[in-house]
């Protein structure tokens, strides 16, 4: 899950003096002012509360959970502290819809989804807003499913971050009754403690670039793995084989021009010490 440009303003165009006013705060991305016997809370695992903000590190797995007072129809964002947007629900990946019944809590990985939601980066405050409604959504205008996308989640086209995404979503509901749509944030910090290093740049003149790096990590040796194998999966490589035995996994991966990248990750016996080796090479 790829996570603060917090402002308090009005929306473009919006007016305290209507009922459909939205505004932007330090807590929140998008505030129906009227109240509604519809509410919807989101939390992470860590806080069941919903009120604090819980950090992770890079390779955790995070679990988002939600319930309505009523049917409703939700929908998950990530907003980064870099702007990034993501749709988290709904997707390709989970088990039913995304409709909830009243009084329900739905988990996002549920047990039965066979998918999950990792902590790659960067650091920083992430924010996860929840929307629920009594109606379906049009979200064609900000996210789309291409059809030739294997990643089971949409393309996000919202720029400007959380301020783009408030305004986006404040022309969507805008048709709705008031009572009919409401909003809730949930909050997590992905600490840089024990973020592994970056993924090297390679110059596009090098035909065959090597990257190593040797650090400590409570993660596992599997999680080390899925870090950097999420990363290149980012940069748009797509898994062809991986092996594994106790103390090493080795993964090949390749991106549509070609270029290729051997990922190695090998755990120093009796210790929680790792080393990392990225081979990429480029065509002629």
């Amino acid at each position: 899950m790829k996570y603060v440009l917090m402002t308090l303003a009005l929306l473009a165009g919006a007016s305290t003096s209507t009922a459909l006013a939205q505004t932007i705060t330090s807590q929140s991305i998008i505030v129906n002012p009227v109240a509604s016997p519809l509410k919807v809370n989101v939390w992470t695992a860590k806080d069941t509360t919903g009120t604090k903000t819980p950090t992770y590190v890079a390779g955790d797995r995070i679990v988002l959970n939600v319930k309505t007072t009523q049917d409703a129809y939700v929908y998950l964002f990530n907003v980064d502290q870099r702007g990034n947007i993501n749709l988290i629900l709904p997707n390709r990946f989970a088990s039913g819809s995304n409709f909830i019944k009243a009084n329900t809590t739905k988990s996002f990985p549920g047990k039965e989804d066979k998918f999950t939601f990792d902590i790659a980066g960067p650091a920083g405050l992430n924010k996860v807003l929840a929307v629920a409604s009594t109606d379906q959504l049009n979200l064609d205008d900000i996210a789309q499913f291409k059809e030739d996308q294997q990643t089971g989640f949409a393309t996000v086209t919202i720029k400007g971050g959380q301020n783009g995404l408030a305004q986006a979503l404040s022309i969507i509901v805008k048709p709705l009754a008031s009572k009919d749509w409401v909003t809730d944030i949930a909050q997590y910090q992905i600490s840089a403690a024990v973020a592994t290093p970056p993924l090297p740049v390679v110059s596009v003149t090098t035909k065959v670039s090597t990257w190593k790096s040797s650090f400590k990590s409570a993660l596992g040796l599997m999680r080390v793995y899925d870090f950097y194998a999420n990363q290149l999966k980012a940069q748009g490589f797509e898994s062809d084989e991986m092996t594994t035995s106790r103390l090493q996994m080795v993964g090949k991966f390749s991106l549509y021009d070609d270029t290729t990248t051997n990922l190695t990750v090998k755990q120093r016996p009796g210790t929680t010490m790792y080393d990392v080796v990225l081979v990429r090479t480029q065509p002629q």
